[in-house]
């Protein structure tokens, strides 16, 4: 048995969204730019709807607050979304300069 084992929970599920096809958007990191995929359910759908958050719409993830919610740009306005409406959208990550704006 090896003793020198350790995990590593300060990091939690931000390290997949480096490498996701498609993924929670609750894994995205500072900086990162992300294409709304789809949203889990309908109560979601409506919330995410009413941030600008629509499937196909670009967000930017701005800032992380630890054990709060993710901060996004979507378009010109900057929202504060919490983990468990994050968990439910589900994202995939774009490069800058290859993304498409709404309207």
């Amino acid at each position: 048995m090896n003793d020198n084992i350790t995990t590593d929970d300060t990091r939690s599920s931000a390290v997949d969204a480096s490498v996701c096809e498609t993924c929670s958007l609750a894994t995205a990191r500072k900086g990162e730019l992300f294409e709304i995929v789809s949203v889990d359910d309908e109560h979601a759908r409506v919330q995410a709807m009413r941030f600008g958050m629509s499937e196909g719409a670009c967000v930017e993830c701005i800032t992380r607050i630890p054990a709060g919610p993710i901060v996004l740009k979507s378009g010109r306005q900057e929202i504060a979304v919490g983990r468990s409406l994050a968990d439910r959208i589900q994202v995939r990550k774009r490069h800058h300069g290859h993304h498409r704006t709404q309207h």
